[in-house]
């Protein structure tokens, strides 16, 4: 990092908490046009602490990286690093690719290849934005080769398991959600998201936000899910415009929206009481709607269009356009219940 650049991230960190993103944003803009037309030299000062050099690269990272990252990715970026360096107790710009694997060798023995191949990925992720924020002329992941992972068969129910699960139903609610989530395949922090005025009641269409991608999609509610959806909301007696969670608790403040733990929580205790084995949780549905649709004939693209997988690929974002039309005749021909 230059002195020109750690004078631009040392302003920008001064202000953060003193402006708004947006005037945060123009504020940089406004450096990078000043700052173009000066020299800038550092003048010689106290080596940093390992501490104070990790939490300067972290603050730099919240400040600039963060803001476009989900909360959950933050937390997973905070989770990793702070065990990794723990165990390296080195400045991030010091480190080397020796030490990221004697680091995943020592934490080998607690952690499958999968788990051991999300941390490496975790750690290269990081480095490669130290690397752009020129923090760092090398990405000391980038000489460690991926785990290999051996492929399993993708976990879904098959239909007498999902019969089976409505046996488990004791509520209005708990068959509403089955029928919910088996429709719609949203994510459980999707449905956690959703409002009862984001369905259109007449059509079954859900306004979704989604997770990864950033953006809105439409699912659909089929004639049975939008049924027992239809009930529950009855028997709450709520309007259907009404900006309430599409869930809410059981038992005490009823008009509470269920958070994502909570409708896991929910899922598995209809589960318990079907007094199956196997595991159902809410990510279930999603594989199992994804599995439906190429079992009944539909295409790999045509599973992932209707779940909502961002396609990042330059042909998918540039040269094509698949409207809500056609994710409808998706869930028509391969999703809904006739």
């Amino acid at each position: 990092m230059t002195a020109k650049e750690k004078v631009k991230n040392d302003v920008l960190l001064s202000m953060e908490s003193h402006v708004d993103r947006q005037t945060l944003d123009h504020l940089e803009r406004v450096l990078n046009r000043i700052l173009s037309g000066v020299d800038v030299s550092e003048s010689e000062t106290l080596p940093a602490t390992i501490d104070d050099s990790n939490a300067y690269v972290w603050k730099l990272f919240m400040l600039r990286k963060a803001p476009k990252l989900s909360e959950r990715t933050v937390q997973r970026y905070g989770d990793v690093l702070k065990h990794f360096t723990e165990y390296c107790n080195k400045p991030f710009m010091k480190v080397t690719s020796m030490d990221v694997e004697v680091y995943l060798s020592a934490i080998s023995r607690d952690n499958s290849e999968t788990s051991l191949d999300g941390q490496r990925r975790c750690l290269s992720a990081f480095f490669t934005w130290m690397r752009k924020s020129h923090l760092i002329t090398e990405n000391p992941c980038d000489e460690i080769e991926p785990y290999k992972i051996v492929e399993k068969p993708i976990d879904h129910m098959q239909p007498e398991e999902v019969e089976q699960l409505k046996t488990g139903c004791r509520t209005k609610r708990d068959r509403a959600m089955i029928e919910f989530l088996r429709s719609t395949a949203v994510r459980v922090g999707e449905a956690a998201q959703i409002r009862i005025c984001d369905i259109d009641w007449r059509t079954g269409e859900v306004s979704v936000y989604g997770e990864k991608s950033r953006r809105y999609r439409t699912a659909f509610l089929d004639s049975v899910a939008l049924k027992f959806m239809t009930d529950y909301v009855m028997e709450r007696g709520i309007p259907f415009n009404s900006k309430e969670a599409i869930f809410t608790q059981d038992r005490g403040n009823r008009h509470k929206g269920l958070e994502r733990a909570s409708i896991r929580a929910a899922v598995y205790g209809i589960r318990d009481r079907a007094h199956m084995e196997r595991r159902v949780y809410p990510h279930l549905f999603r594989k199992t709607t994804a599995t439906n649709i190429t079992k009944r004939g539909g295409s790999v693209h045509d599973a992932g269009e209707y779940i909502g997988h961002k396609d990042n690929s330059t042909a998918a974002r540039f040269y094509t356009f698949v409207g809500k039309d056609h994710t409808e005749e998706i869930f028509k021909k391969y999703v809904a219940i006739v």
